[in-house]
C-alpha cells in the first residue's frame, strides 16, 4: 500500500493551529499566577543579564511529574510547527524542516522564558527549558512518523470508505490512550523510588478509581473507563494481509488487550505518582473485549440502516443523558444557595481563563480537559445524528456552551462546589469537534470489510446484502458463508 501524500494536508490549518497552540501556552505561562495578573517592569539589559544567568537546578524526584508535564506541553508546538514547514512533494527537504521547525521551537521556549521574568513570582531554570525543547523534538519526530497515516486520515474524510483510514485513526487513538494512562509519566528511577513504588503494590488488589465519590459518579467512572477502551479493542480485530481485513477473533482481540493491559498495570506500578489498581486490568479487558465484539457486529451490519436508527434514538437518550450529567456535576439536589450566597462565596481568581489548571499539576489539568470532552462530545454526535447531510457543528458549539454553562451556573449555586468556567470552552470545542468528525468516522466505517477465506474475494457488507436478497428472490436461504463474513 502506497501511502497518501502529505500534500493531502492543508499547510494552512497547521500554522493557524500553532499560532493558536503559542497563544495558550504563552498566557498560561505568564499572565496565569498564583494571585493572577502581576506584572513587574524591569529593564530589558537587566532582564536579559538574569536570563544568560539562569542555572540548571537539581530537583528531586517529587518534580518529575512537573518536569514530564512541561515536556508534554510542548509535543503538540512541535508537531504543529512541523505540519506548517513540512515539504508538500515527496521530494527532499524534510531534514531541513524538521530543523526549522525545531529552532523555531526552541526560540519560542526561550522567548516564552524570558517573558517570564517580567510575571514573578515564575521562576526560569534550564530544567523546564530542556524538558519544553525535547517535547517539542518528540513532536517533530511524532510528525515525521505518523504524517503518512495523518494524511490516510484525512482522505478517509474525502473519499468513501477505505479500511486504511480507519485503522490510522484507531492507532493514533490507542497511543494517545496509552499516554494518557501513564500520566505524568514519572518513571521510578533510583532505587529508593523503585521500593517505594513496590511497597504500595499490595494496596493494588482493593485500590478502585473514584472510591472516595458518590457511588453513581464511581459507576459513571468505571463505565467510562471501560467504554475508552473500546477502540482498542476494534483495532485489535484488524489484520494486515494483502491490505487491512477484520480477521481476528474476539477472543484473540481480547487475549492480545489482557496482555497489553497487564503491560499498563506494571508500567503503572512504577510511576511515582500512580496508583496501580488490578480492578482497572478487569474493566479494561471487558472493554476491549466489547470493543472487539462490536466491531464484528459493525461489519455484518448495512450502516445506513444503523445510522437511521440511532438518529430516531436520540430523542430517547437526551433526557438520559442530561440526567447522568447533572448527578455527575453533583447537581442531582435539592438544596442549593441563593444567588448571593454564591457572590459572596465566589473565589474571583477561578474566573480567570486557564487559572484553575494552573493551580493544580499538569496531569490533573489534563484528566479535567479531557473529563469535560467526554461529558460535552456526545452533543456533537446527538447533533450530527439529527442533522443528516446538514454541517450542524455551529449548533452543536452552541448547544455544548449552553449546557456546560448551566452546569458550571448550577456548580456555583451548589454548596461546597465550584464552577469551572474553563469547562464552557472545553464544551464547545469538543462537541463542535466531535460534530465535525462523525462524517469522516462515519464513513470509514463504512468502509469495513469482513473477514475472508483465503483464496476468496472479501465480502463487504453491500455485497452480502445483494447475496441475501437474491436468495431470497430464488427461495433459499442465506448460506453459512454469508453469514459467518
Amino acid at each position: 500500500m502506497r501511502h497518501a501524500a502529505p500534500s493531502s494536508l492543508s499547510r494552512s490549518r497547521f500554522v493557524t493551529l500553532a499560532l493558536l497552540c503559542g497563544l495558550v501556552i504563552a498566557y498560561a505561562s505568564t499572565i496565569v499566577g498564583p494571585a493572577g495578573l502581576h506584572f513587574v517592569p524591569l529593564d530589558p539589559a537587566e532582564a536579559l543579564r538574569r536570563f544568560l544567568h539562569t542555572r540548571y537546578v537539581f530537583n528531586g524526584s517529587d518534580q518529575r511529574s512537573d518536569w514530564m508535564g512541561n515536556l508534554t506541553m510542548l509535543v503538540p508546538m512541535g508537531f504543529l510547527l512541523a505540519g506548517a514547514l513540512w515539504p508538500q512533494r515527496r521530494t527532499g527537504g524534510r531534514l531541513i524542516a524538521a530543523i526549522g521547525a525545531f529552532l523555531l521551537a526552541v526560540g519560542f521556549v526561550l522567548a516564552v522564558k524570558f517573558a517570564q521574568l517580567f510575571f514573578p513570582p515564575r521562576t526560569v531554570t534550564l530544567n523546564y527549558i530542556i524538558a519544553q525543547s525535547l517535547g517539542s523534538a518528540i513532536g517533530i519526530a511524532l510528525f515525521a512518523a505518523w504524517h503518512g497515516r495523518l494524511a490516510l486520515i484525512v482522505r478517509g474524510v474525502s473519499l468513501r470508505g477505505g479500511l486504511d483510514g480507519l485503522v490510522a485513526l484507531l492507532q493514533a487513538y490507542t497511543v494517545a490512550l496509552l499516554v494518557f494512562m501513564l500520566m505524568p509519566l514519572d518513571f521510578a528511577l533510583s532505587p529508593h523510588d523503585l521500593m517505594a513504588c513496590l511497597d504500595r503494590l499490595p494496596d493494588a488488589i482493593t485500590t478502585v478509581s473514584g472510591a472516595d465519590r458518590p457511588p453513581l459518579v464511581r459507576a459513571v467512572l468505571l463505565l467510562a473507563g471501560t467504554l475508552a477502551l473500546v477502540p482498542v479493542g476494534m483495532l485489535l480485530t484488524v489484520r494486515r494481509e494483502r491490505r487491512y481485513v477484520v480477521a481476528r477473533s474476539v477472543a484473540a482481540a481480547t487475549g492480545i488487550g489482557f496482555l497489553m493491559m497487564a503491560a499498563v498495570l506494571a508500567l503503572t506500578v512504577l510511576l511515582i505518582s500512580g496508583t496501580p489498581s488490578l480492578a482497572s486490568l478487569i474493566y479494561r479487558t471487558i472493554g476491549i473485549a466489547f470493543g472487539a465484539a462490536l466491531m464484528r457486529w459493525l461489519v455484518q451490519q448495512d450502516m445506513g440502516r444503523l445510522r437511521r436508527g440511532l438518529s430516531a434514538a436520540v430523542p430517547w437518550l437526551v433526557l438520559p443523558y442530561l440526567a447522568i450529567l447533572l448527578a455527575v456535576n453533583g447537581l442531582a439536589i435539592t438544596d442549593w444557595r441563593s444567588p448571593a450566597e454564591a457572590l459572596h462565596t465566589l473565589y474571583r481568581l477561578g474566573l480567570v481563563p486557564l487559572f484553575d489548571y494552573y493551580i493544580v499539576s499538569k496531569a490533573d489539568a489534563a484528566r479535567n480537559i479531557v473529563a469535560h470532552a467526554v461529558m460535552y462530545a456526545p452533543v456533537g454526535v446527538m447533533v450530527w445524528l439529527r442533522a443528516g447531510a446538514r454541517d450542524r457543528a455551529g449548533l452543536a458549539f452552541c448547544l455544548g456552551v449552553l449546557l456546560a454553562l448551566c452546569v458550571e451556573m448550577g456548580r456555583y449555586l451548589r454548596p461546597g462546589l465550584e464552577g469551572d468556567i474553563n469547562a464552557i470552552a472545553v464544551a464547545g470545542l469538543s462537541a463542535w469537534v466531535a460534530a465535525k468528525l462523525m462524517p469522516a468516522a462515519w464513513r470509514m466505517l463504512e468502509g469495513l470489510e469482513a473477514p475472508r477465506p483465503h483464496g476468496t474475494a472479501a465480502v463487504g457488507w453491500r455485497d452480502r446484502a445483494a447475496a441475501a436478497r437474491a436468495l431470497k428472490r430464488a427461495g433459499g436461504e442465506v448460506s453459512g458463508e454469508i453469514e459467518r463474513y
